[in-house]
């Protein structure tokens, strides 16, 4: 059994549950008429909720090829899983009931990365894509992914040669063009796009030692990433199994970042950030931020869970309701995947 997640007064309120089981990787996005999907095993699982967050229909596979991570397109209420790595996405007309397999065109960029003849670009383990709803590149599909060149593999010897990056569509998602780098060193980005038209980027960093978060900006949509940054605030676990040379990089982990509607803040840039809070430690305390001035700062801070705890997905409803989708073990890691629902009071009650 599980509560309201907001009482008839609006005051401050959350539950939590385990939705998935012995899988990884979960990503969540919210549809035009407020449908919450789901996802795990990078896209291949879908569960969905029509009364925020209290009850889920059965797992469901999304296809058998599909993969990679969620978008809704806030111009016709598409939902897509996009594989780029493999050239291929998932398309939904009816908010997650049904799917069907289309293929894609991914365009390289200038260094020849993006293509699966090259050097793919993976959207797989990076956070959901959005739509944009401001500026000169309004309604263009923009998602984080990221380059492992030049082999795609993971082994230390070549994160110098991995970077995040994004994919975006002007046409619905047919055709993708592959952004420029963000920066060496990183994998599995988020991004947020603020009421400026501002792309705010932040990446887990495999090569810092002093374990922070990695930010970037971009200003023309999403092509060019620039102003690259370290967080003053916000940290990256660790991985000891990773610390054969010299000093510990910090390795990292994957994280949630969303803009919760306009409409639910009073038309204020509000950002939400999702990781565990154990800096240079191991994946465990799953916390949420919030920082209300795009992102330079990160004032409010709320414990989710205590325990084991590693990739999560963050997403918000136009009432302000806040769904985050995340990794959880009580014994080990990865046991299960949990839904947590909360609202905004609740996240700022303590602060």
């Amino acid at each position: 059994m599980v509560d309201m997640i907001i009482d008839s007064n609006g005051e401050p309120a959350i539950f939590m549950q385990d939705i998935f089981e012995s899988v990884r990787i979960p990503n969540i996005v919210v549809t035009t008429d407020g449908t919450i999907l789901a996802f795990a095993k990078s896209g291949k699982l879908v569960r969905r909720s029509e009364d925020k967050g209290k009850t889920w229909t059965t797992v469901q596979e999304v296809g058998h090829d599909s993969g990679g991570s969620a978008i809704v397109d806030e111009n016709n209420g598409d939902v897509m899983v996009v594989n780029s790595s493999k050239g291929h996405l998932w398309r939904s007309h009816d908010n997650g009931k049904s799917w069907e397999r289309q293929e894609i065109i991914i365009k390289p960029n200038a260094l020849n990365h993006g293509t699966p003849d090259g050097v793919p670009v993976q959207t797989e383990c990076s956070e959901s894509g959005l739509t944009l709803q401001h500026g000169e590149y309004k309604g263009r599909l923009l998602m984080p992914a990221r380059i492992m060149a030049p082999k795609g593999t993971n082994d230390q010897e070549w994160w110098p040669y991995h970077y995040n990056t994004a994919i975006y569509s002007d046409d619905g998602g047919k055709i993708w063009q592959t952004s420029y780098p963000v920066q060496s060193g990183t994998g599995e980005g988020t991004l947020a796009e603020l009421s400026s038209g501002d792309i705010y980027y932040n990446s887990r960093s495999h090569m810092s030692v002093d374990h922070r978060r990695r930010i970037a900006w971009s200003y023309d949509g999403g092509n060019m990433f620039t102003d690259w940054q370290v967080s003053d605030e916000l940290y990256e676990i660790a991985q000891p199994h990773y610390f054969r040379y010299g000093r510990k990089p910090s390795y990292g982990c994957n994280a949630g970042l969303v803009r919760v509607p306009l409409e639910a803040t009073d038309g204020k840039d509000v950002l939400l950030y999702s990781a565990p809070d154990n800096p240079g430690g191991s994946r465990i305390k799953m916390t949420v931020w919030a920082s209300f001035d795009g992102g330079d700062t990160w004032p409010v801070k709320r414990l989710v869970y205590e325990g084991l705890s590693a990739y999560s997905s963050i997403t918000a409803d136009k009432d302000g309701n806040v769904y985050l989708l995340f990794e959880k073990g009580e014994e080990k890691l990865y046991e299960t995947i949990a839904i947590a629902c909360f609202n905004l009071k609740w996240l700022v009650a303590e602060n």
